[in-house]
């Protein structure tokens, strides 16, 4: 997962992949000049189809970016790894000037600078797989090996077995049992600045909401009893329960949302109606119906739909795909 403000230093992996996909065609009598004020990184750019060209021109386009992605990788790595030493020196010197808090800070501040490196350093190497790949009917020596050896060299490799070396010294500088919560409040850090989540829900909050949500509708009220409204007071129970379950985060936000139709028809929340054709009252399926068609109809399905197909083809870049293949179909000779 990508630290939100670094971002924009990530190795482009996705860009080079289309840069690789048209590498089958590149050997056409079409020719490929890209310009020099092309930048891979630019926002405008990034979208753009590639045309196809001689694989000697794709090859020094390919690696003139990957040298533009690691300066740029080299700048946040240094410029942070300079910056947390001159903490560590501070928590790890003989009186010990930072509390164990600061430590467990500075130790978290660390381990997203591991995992950007760490994950930067994965991508040249996948990356370069793939280039080794494409090129293997070319008769070019694969350049993963020789890479690989020219990446030990670089700044961030050398920031990277410093900072390992610093995060065993902040350890040692924590009581032995303090270790193990310092490595999770770590871990904890990193899902948090890459937008995830824990694959499981956190149980004691979601048993505290529901048996919270549970208390308020069974326990007697006086003014819901006064009324003879229990549907009310079930009402009231599963929005305690689904407050609780937001202000908590037990559970995801939309995992929250779809439940309050399910506990509004399981605690009897929703009074039934008449049925005019039998003269009964609704049963708990009839009531769970009526309920989800009042929050879904056709109209939101239709909207729904079209927001799924806008995103498919532009996850896919179908538009993009299409344009490249007219384009290398027509060249200059449009109908």
């Amino acid at each position: 997962r990508a630290i939100p403000e670094w971002r924009e230093s990530y190795i482009g992996y996705k860009r080079f992949k289309r840069l690789l996909k048209r590498l089958p065609t590149a050997q056409s009598s079409g020719s490929f000049s890209p310009t020099a004020s092309l930048s891979l990184r630019e926002p405008s750019e990034l979208e753009a189809p590639l045309l196809s060209g001689p694989y000697a021109e794709v090859e020094a386009l390919f690696f003139a970016a990957l040298d533009d992605d690691l300066r740029r990788v080299n700048e946040v790595s240094v410029a942070e790894t300079e910056s947390i030493e001159t903490s560590v020196v501070l928590a790890t010197g003989g009186e010990a000037l930072l509390s164990q808090e600061e430590v467990a800070a500075l130790y978290c501040r660390l381990a997203k600078l591991r995992s950007f490196m760490s994950l930067n350093a994965t991508a040249v190497k996948k990356i370069l797989k793939k280039f080794d790949k494409n090129m293997a009917g070319t008769g070019r020596e694969p350049q993963l090996p020789s890479v690989m050896k020219r990446l030990e060299a670089e700044p961030f490799s050398v920031c990277r077995r410093r900072a390992d070396g610093m995060a065993v010294e902040l350890e040692r500088a924590m009581p032995p049992d303090k270790v193990p919560r310092l490595r999770q409040l770590a871990q904890d850090a990193l899902k948090r600045a890459g937008g995830g989540r824990e694959s499981r829900p956190n149980a004691l909050p979601l048993a505290l909401s529901l048996a919270a949500g549970l208390v308020v509708a069974l326990a007697p009220l006086e003014a819901f009893e006064q009324a003879d409204r229990p549907e009310a007071q079930r009402c009231l129970g599963v929005l305690v329960a689904t407050v609780g379950l937001w202000l908590s985060e037990a559970v995801p936000f939309f995992a929250t949302a779809l439940l309050v139709p399910v506990l509004a028809v399981a605690s009897g929340a929703v009074p039934p109606k008449l049925v005019h054709k039998t003269g009964e009252l609704e049963q708990a399926p009839d009531i769970a119906k009526r309920v989800l068609n009042s929050m879904f109809n056709a109209v939101i399905l239709l909207v729904l739909s079209s927001l799924v197909a806008a995103r498919v083809v532009a996850r896919c870049q179908l538009e993009l795909r299409l344009a490249a293949a007219l384009q290398e179909r027509l060249r200059n000779k449009p109908p």
